[in-house]
This record gives C-alpha cells, sequence and structure tokens, in this order.
C-alpha cells in the first residue's frame, strides 16, 4: 500500500496484479462498502463508520473510475502507457493510513463465490429485504397437478351442463310429439268406429316402431302387444314360432291403441286359437282383471291397471326378473302422452314401487333400471308443474305492481292470468314454434291437475290461467 498521502492505483485498489486478468468481485465488494446508500447503515460488513461521508464518497468515485478504467481493455492499455483517465485527489490521499488496509482488502476470502458474483447478483443481494414481484412464480408438482385437475373438472361440469341443456331440449321436442301424436290418436279413435281393420292402424309418432315380446320357453307361448299389423312384423312372428316349433296361446295388450292392436288379425291367421286379452275387451276379446296371472313355461306375468297414457292401460310384471312391461306408460326414449295427469302421476308411483328390474317399454330399447326411468318420468312432471307455477305466480307479481302503481283502488280478479299458449312460449321458448300447439295441450293437463290441487284457477272468462288465492297467500 503507498504512504498515506499518496492516491492509490487501480491495481493497488482492486489489489491486483498489472499483468493479471481484472474480475469485478473485488470492484462490487468495494460498492456494497462504500455506496452511498449504505452510509449509516450497513450491516454484516467491517466497521467503517469512523470514515466522514465525504472521505467515503471519495473512496466511491476512486473505486468506480477505477472500475472504468480495467473493465474497459483500450482504457487499460491507456492508463497503463500514460495513466489516460486516472486523475490524482490529493484531499483523499490523506485519509489513505496504513491502518484503511483492511478496509481495501478482500471483503471475502479467497475462493468465495461472491469474488464471482455479477452485478445482478449485488442487485439480488442489495434487494434481499423486499419481496419481487417481477420474477416467474413457481409451484410444487402437486400444486400444479391440483390445479390442472380444478381444470380439467370445471371442464367436465361444463361439457356436462351444455350435454344436459341439448338432452333436455331433446327430450322437449320428444315430448311435443308425443302430444301430438295423443291428438292423432284420439282422432284415429274415432275413426276406428267407422273403418275396418284394414284401415285402422296408427302409423306415426311410434319412435322406432312398435315393440312386441314372446315370453316363455316352451311350446306355448305368451305375447305382449301385437304391433301395428305390418307385414314384415307377421313373417317375423311366423319365422320365429317355426323355428321354435312353438305356437302363442295368449296375446296381452297393454292398451287399445292402433299400433299395438294392428296385427291382431295377423296373429289369429297364424294361430287360429289364440286368445287376445285387453283390459277393456271388445267383442272376441277377453278381460284382463288387475292382479291376474298368466302362466307359460317358463314365465308367470301379472298385469296391473295403470290408466294415464290410456284409461285401459295396464302393465305386465315378470316375476321371475321382477322385470316390467311397461306399455307406453314409460317408454326407452323421451317421454310419454297421457289423456289424464293426476291418474298417471298415481300409476307412476304404483309401477315405481313394483318395478325392480328391468323396463321393456312399448317404444324404445329395454331400460336397465326401470325403477330409476320411471323416477326420472315423475321428477319430469313435477318439474313441469313447477314451471307452470312460477310463470303465474311472477305474472302475479308483475300485474300486482303495475295495478297498484296505475290504479290503486282497482282489484282486479283476473290479474296476472295467463293462457295455456303464453305459458309455453315461457317454458318452451327454446322449442321450434311449430310445436307450440302440442304443447299448450300438455300445459292445459298440466293446469287441471293443479286445479284440482287448488293452487291454480281459471280466470273469469274461463280462456285464461291464474294462481290460486290459497298460492298466493303463500308466496
Amino acid at each position: 500500500m503507498p504512504a498515506p498521502s499518496t492516491i492509490p492505483t487501480p491495481y493497488q485498489i482492486f489489489q491486483l496484479q498489472k499483468t493479471a486478468p481484472y474480475s469485478k468481485g473485488r470492484f462490487y465488494e468495494l460498492v456494497k462498502l462504500y455506496h452511498p446508500d449504505r452510509h449509516g447503515h450497513c450491516c454484516n460488513v467491517p466497521d467503517i463508520d469512523g470514515l466522514s461521508h465525504d472521505v467515503k464518497m471519495k473512496r466511491y468515485r476512486l473505486v468506480v473510475a477505477a472500475n472504468n478504467i480495467l473493465c474497459d481493455p483500450s482504457r487499460r492499455r491507456a492508463y497503463d502507457v500514460s495513466g489516460a483517465g486516472w486523475s490524482t485527489h490529493s484531499d483523499v490521499g490523506d485519509t489513505l493510513d496504513p491502518n484503511m488496509r483492511p478496509r481495501w482488502s478482500g471483503f471475502h476470502d479467497n475462493g468465495s463465490p461472491a469474488n464471482n458474483a455479477t452485478w445482478e447478483d449485488w442487485e439480488k443481494w442489495y434487494r434481499r429485504g423486499t419481496p419481487d414481484h417481477r420474477g416467474p412464480v413457481y409451484c410444487s408438482n402437486g400444486e400444479f397437478i391440483s390445479f390442472v385437475a380444478l381444470v380439467v373438472m370445471l371442464s367436465a361440469i361444463w361439457q356436462a351442463s351444455r350435454v344436459e341443456g341439448h338432452q333436455k331440449r331433446f327430450n322437449e321436442q320428444v315430448e311435443l310429439i308425443h302430444n301430438e301424436a295423443s291428438k292423432n290418436i284420439h282422432q284415429r279413435r274415432n275413426q276406428t268406429r267407422e273403418l275396418s281393420n284394414d284401415t285402422a292402424i296408427l302409423r306415426q309418432f311410434t319412435l322406432q316402431g312398435t315393440n312386441t315380446y314372446l315370453v316363455g320357453t316352451g311350446s306355448e307361448r305368451l305375447l305382449v302387444d301385437t304391433g301395428e299389423g305390418k307385414p314384415s312384423w307377421s313373417k317375423l312372428l311366423s319365422s320365429v314360432l317355426s323355428s321354435e316349433s312353438a305356437t302363442i296361446s295368449d296375446a296381452l295388450i297393454t292398451h287399445w291403441h292402433p299400433d299395438h292392436t294392428g296385427g291382431v288379425k295377423d296373429l289369429l291367421k297364424l294361430c287360429p286359437n289364440a286368445k287376445i286379452h285387453k283390459h277393456s275387451a271388445t267383442e272376441g276379446q277377453l278381460p284382463i282383471e288387475d292382479n291376474q296371472t298368466f302362466t307359460t313355461q317358463g314365465a308367470v306375468l301379472r298385469a296391473f291397471h295403470c290408466p294415464g297414457h290410456t284409461s285401459d292401460h295396464v302393465a305386465l310384471v315378470l316375476e321371475e326378473e321382477d322385470a316390467m312391461f311397461s306399455g307406453d306408460n314409460v317408454l326407452g326414449h323421451g317421454t310419454a302422452v297421457f289423456e289424464d295427469l293426476t291418474t298417471y302421476m298415481i300409476s307412476l308411483q304404483r309401477m315405481r314401487q313394483q318395478c325392480l328390474g328391468r323396463a321393456y317399454p312399448g317404444h324404445g330399447p329395454v331400460i336397465d333400471d326401470g325403477r330409476q326411468r320411471i323416477t326420472e318420468y315423475i321428477e319430469h312432471r313435477q318439474q313441469r308443474e313447477r314451471e307452470v307455477l312460477h310463470v303465474l305466480t311472477e305474472a302475479w307479481k308483475v300485474s300486482e305492481t303495475e295495478d297498484h302503481h296505475d290504479s290503486p283502488q282497482i282489484d282486479d280478479p283476473n290479474r296476472g292470468a295467463r293462457t295455456p299458449m303464453e305459458i309455453v312460449r315461457i317454458i318452451y321458448k327454446d322449442v321450434p314454434e311449430s310445436l307450440h300447439e302440442p304443447a299448450a295441450r300438455g300445459i292445459g293437463q298440466i293446469l287441471r291437475k293443479l286445479a284440482k290441487e287448488e293452487k291454480v284457477a281459471q280466470s273469469m272468462d274461463g280462456d285464461r290461467w291464474l294462481i290460486a288465492e290459497t298460492s298466493n297467500s303463500k308466496i
């Protein structure tokens, strides 16, 4: 170290041999020591508080000036030749005494990783007490997997809601088509009184066609329903009976609709001795009594009256499987039409109690869990009732507000009344208008059931419906 009155050279400041390569490790060390921001609050560094602020500043400037020379090869060569770029500061010289050598000596031991620190490392060290939000955020593998699982779950919920929405709209359209079928069926019923059996065949609104079931394992079988009277059905039945050397002893008809009775004539041609059974028997038929049993080799069928789809509708319980032939009260696709909703709901409750296994419907595929499907039917009808009540309740609230605002003294007894079509336009807003008319008939069925329960009432003009006073008191 030079005498106290002299100014150190850049090499002396950084304790560097003239021919040695320059490293910024010593520079960062001295900057940490003499930087103006650290005056008066140094921590974990050698004590330099014995120096005045001015001396510290002058030393800091020397450190910066020495670094500017040695880190630039061209400036370093110019300094080595002529001392260019290094001006003396006599006012600093008298502060450099031998006792200060440790302050210029290595802040870290030789070989310390800190000697290879970059300026970015110094930035991090200097900001060590301040949270840095600028960098990337890291998480553990468990947290990342949990995040991915959450995203997948939310996506699945979104997709499920979309599928449920599409399924709901599909079921609504099937229901409306079935309502339209009900109208056609009643028209055909009137026509059958004037038409022969050859022409009284329902050819529409039967999903993929009418299911018929051959029951038993012996030479004499039971037949559930006879289909629509199509030649292809009679040809297929003949082929099956011939291949199994069997005949039909009894045909059990679930209800009077032509798509279930249309094949009776063809059946009797194939099996002249077959007996035809139907709840409301007509000429040449035998009545089906409630809880009547029909036995054949390998199977016992028990009939029970369950009106709803029609007043004469019966279901047949297959005792060996706790299964049920559900006719048209419960279908393999969509929902069923009915003549009277109150009666239909009672029948569905009875069917649910007696169906413990599969359900074999009059239309559509076999239902693996018959009880669950019947439960869905009941809940669907209940949901429709709630929607109708909600529409009428909201209409009543809106009209009450408007009436009190416009004419506070007038109490309109028809306040909030709506026609079935007005209700349809709200509940079935996503369904094509071409299906609104059959939907209105279904809504009419619901309104008549709710009227029996005193939840709704008809308006004075008889064309509209409104929430009943007993329901108003609960709003």
